[in-house]
């Protein structure tokens, strides 16, 4: 990562190219644009858009640039494309896990009963929606805990 620089309001492409990445970075540490041979960004209009969009504009001010989406967001449109039957285990593995996160009581009764049963987890994990990778984590948890959760 070259840097990180807070916007203000909602700038247009050439607000943040040109005085947040070329002004107040390239310029200052005297790094020419043909330099940069790759960015990503989220895939938020005013940084991929086609015609005026800031990968646009640095694309056009070097050619070679490799423009590259957001591997996070990426992981999200992998997830989406998964198997029916994967799929299907997962949402009723999410169900059991909010089913049993869904009041603070349940949890805590869940958690007293993981203690009582000397489970090497007492809480089970959630997942969020942005990061796939963090269905394994929820289902793994789930999978050490699946006695407990089936005697509960």
């Amino acid at each position: 990562m070259l840097f990180c620089k807070r916007l203000e309001s909602t700038p247009t492409s050439k607000d943040i190219l040109y005085n947040k990445f070329k002004k107040n970075y390239l310029d200052v540490n005297d790094i020419p644009m043909k330099n940069i041979t790759s960015c990503t960004a989220d895939g938020a209009p005013n940084m991929m858009g086609k015609k005026n969009g800031c990968l646009k504009l640095m694309k056009d001010a070097n050619p070679e640039m490799i423009i590259v989406h957001c591997v996070i967001n990426k992981e999200n449109l992998v997830a989406k494309n998964i198997s029916p039957v994967l799929n299907e285990v997962l949402h009723a593995v999410i169900k059991y896990v909010n089913t049993i996160k869904a009041s603070a009581k349940c949890e805590r009764l869940f958690k007293l009963f993981c203690e009582e049963q000397n489970e090497d987890h007492v809480r089970l994990l959630l997942h969020t929606e942005l990061r796939w990778l963090s269905k394994g984590n929820c289902l793994k948890r789930f999978m050490q805990l699946f006695g407990a959760i089936n005697v509960f």
